[in-house]
C-alpha cells in the first residue's frame, strides 16, 4: 500500500517553537507568582530573614520541578495524538485536496524535552524577581517592594505574551495582576494567622 509523504525533519519547527514559548511565557509567570506568595506568606508569619530566603529558595526549585514535569507529561500526551494520526494518515492511498492542510507532517510533532527545560528555567527566573527584592529590602520596605516588582514582572510577561496576537495586552495584563495579588493576599493572611497562633 503507497504511504503518504510525511516530510523530512530539515525544515523549522513552527509547533514545537510555538510550544516551547507558551512554556516559557507560563513558566515565568507561575515563577513570579508562586515565589512572590511564598515569601510574603513567610513574611506574615514573621518568619526571620534565612527562613524567608530559604522558603523561597525551596519555592523556586520545586515549583520549577513541577512546571518541568508538567509540560513533560502534557506535552507527551499531546505527542502520542500526534503520532497515532501520522500513522493513521499513513495507512490512506489517497487524501482529498481539502484535506491535506489538517495533516499532521513529522516536523509537527511536538518535543516534550523542550517544553519541559524553557518551562524549568523560565519558572527560575521569575522567581529571582520576587526573591531578589525581598532578600535586598529591609524589614520595612520589603513587603512593598516585593508586590511592585511582582506587579512589574506580571506586566512585562503579559506584555510578551499578548504580542503578535490579538489578544488584549490590558485584559492580560489585569489577569495577570489579579492573579498575583489575590495570591500574596491570601498567602500574607494564612501565614499572619499562624504567626500570632504560634506566637500565642
Amino acid at each position: 500500500m503507497e504511504r503518504i509523504s510525511i516530510g523530512k525533519i530539515n525544515c523549522f519547527r513552527f509547533w514545537d517553537s510555538l510550544s516551547v514559548l507558551r512554556a516559557g511565557i507560563l513558566g515565568a509567570n507561575d515563577g513570579i507568582i508562586s515565589v512572590s506568595g511564598i515569601v510574603l506568606g513567610a513574611v506574615g508569619a514573621d518568619l526571620n530573614s534565612s527562613t524567608l530566603f530559604f522558603s523561597g529558595i525551596a519555592g523556586m526549585i520545586a515549583g520549577a520541578c513541577s512546571m518541568a514535569g508538567g509540560e513533560y507529561i502534557s506535552v507527551s500526551a499531546q505527542r502520542d495524538v500526534q503520532r497515532n494520526k501520522i500513522e493513521l494518515q499513513q495507512k490512506y492511498k489517497e487524501i482529498d485536496r481539502k484535506e491535506s492542510d489538517t495533516l499532521i507532517r513529522s516536523i509537527d510533532v511536538l518535543n516534550p524535552f523542550h517544553a519541559s527545560i524553557s518551562s524549568f528555567f523560565s519558572f527560575i527566573l521569575g522567581s529571582l524577581i520576587p526573591l531578589t527584592a525581598i532578600s535586598l529590602s529591609t524589614s520595612r520596605w520589603r513587603v512593598i517592594n516585593t508586590v511592585i516588582a511582582m506587579i512589574v514582572a506580571l506586566t512585562l510577561n503579559a506584555v510578551v505574551s499578548s504580542a503578535h496576537s490579538e489578544i488584549s495586552t490590558r485584559r492580560t495584563i489585569a489577569r495577570n495582576i489579579a492573579v498575583g495579588i489575590i495570591t500574596i493576599v491570601l498567602t500574607y493572611a494564612i501565614g499572619s494567622l499562624f504567626g500570632v497562633s504560634a506566637a500565642g
